[in-house]
């Protein structure tokens, strides 16, 4: 078959925040390469990136020996030099994990949990300070609680100032971007992938598949199977008046290590605002942000074993977040980053949930070495 089209030597499906980042660092590394991204959305971010609360997270929360933690510790690292470098907005108030203020036994049966969670802090060598309630009520004076640990160097972002940079950068860099091109189809050549969109095909010798919650399908349509994402939506709820004031860091509860997520916590933003959220949800699709919310109840019940006085009428549904997870099980597991085919070369990102924004910036280095 003779290729009309001139051929790329990469193809990045899916310009989120992950291919936004992979797009910069292979125009940084690689300069001489020709480099598309194709979006099926009208600009960057606008799925999982855009849907989240947007702390660049230490890994402190998941399995030491996994992939995403390593690369969210090291990513959350260069994400915060770079919002830095940028003179964009950085919420820089640490995390505070805490025991419930309900009751003293509820409390004590937390402790466990707790200390498990400080041992994964000192394995990773952060820095993890213990609380008695006393010093939890110097951090945040409005909040009930017996203790917790504190970890100060997580801070907060605006996922859409980060997507934003990176795909400036990539632009400047000579990176293409197609908007409104959803992959169709991919046929597989000798040499060469021939990527279908619905404004046409585009010829490239490499696919980097960072499609996010749709990475499954493009792996099949590449002749990958095997692969199934699963719809896990979280949602927010925004506190409003007076009581947005009450607190200013992040407040997480303490989880069991087996739990879905990092549970229902107070979610500060840089531009002011206070949230609680999110809850993890499995949902009938993959488009499912705002069908059968979650009653305000829920969040009611989780925040005030911290803030007894926080009532339904404080809060109002903000927003949700679906992440592409592959199990349909509460649990955890390993972002899949690896060549799926050799000739021509395939990288699939798949499974790519919390922290991939955290990640996102290290998990673009990390391809860069798979190519």
């Amino acid at each position: 078959m003779t290729l009309k089209n001139p051929v790329y030597d990469i193809v990045i499906i899916g310009a989120g925040v992950v291919g936004c980042a992979i797009a910069r660092e292979i125009s940084i590394r690689y300069p001489n390469r020709k480099i598309v991204v194709l979006e099926r959305l009208g600009n960057v971010g606008l799925e999982t990136s855009r849907f989240n609360s947007g702390v660049l997270h230490s890994g402190f929360h998941q399995n030491p020996k996994f992939l995403k933690s390593r690369l969210a510790r090291e990513g959350s690292r260069i994400a915060v030099d770079y919002m830095a470098d940028k003179g964009l907005p950085i919420l820089r108030r640490g995390m505070l994990i805490a025991l419930s203020g309900h009751s003293i036994a509820g409390a004590l049966a937390e402790i466990p949990s707790l200390a498990n969670m400080a041992k994964r802090g000192f394995n990773k060598d952060l820095k993890v300070r213990f609380l008695t309630s006393f010093g939890v009520r110097k951090l945040e004076p409005n909040l009930k609680s017996w203790g917790g640990i504190f970890i100060p160097e997580v801070a907060v972002i605006d996922p859409a100032h980060l997507v934003r940079a990176l795909f400036d950068d990539a632009l400047e860099n000579g990176v293409s971007f197609r908007f409104n091109s959803g992959v169709t189809g991919i046929e597989v050549l000798d040499d060469t992938y021939l990527v279908r969109t619905g404004a046409g095909y585009v010829p490239c010798k490499v696919i980097i598949n960072a499609a996010g919650l749709y990475a499954d399908e493009i792996s099949e349509m590449a002749g990958v199977s095997g692969y199934t994402l699963y719809p896990w939506r979280g949602e927010y709820y925004e506190i409003i008046g007076a009581k947005r004031e009450l607190i200013k860091r992040l407040v997480y509860p303490v989880n069991p290590s087996h739990y879905p997520g990092k549970g229902i916590h107070f979610s500060p933003r840089v531009d002011g605002r206070l949230f609680v959220g999110p809850n993890a949800r499995l949902v009938p699709s993959k488009n499912y942000y705002t069908e059968d919310k979650t009653d305000v109840s829920v969040f009611v019940e989780q925040i005030k074993r911290f803030c007894p006085n926080i009532r339904s009428c404080d809060l109002k549904w903000a927003y949700s977040g679906i992440r592409p997870t592959l199990s349909s099980a509460p649990g955890e597991l390993d972002f899949i980053i690896k060549v799926d085919r050799l000739s021509p070369k395939l990288i699939n990102l798949i499974g790519i949930d919390s922290p991939g924004l955290s990640a996102s910036m290290a998990i673009a280095k990390y391809v860069c070495g798979l190519l």
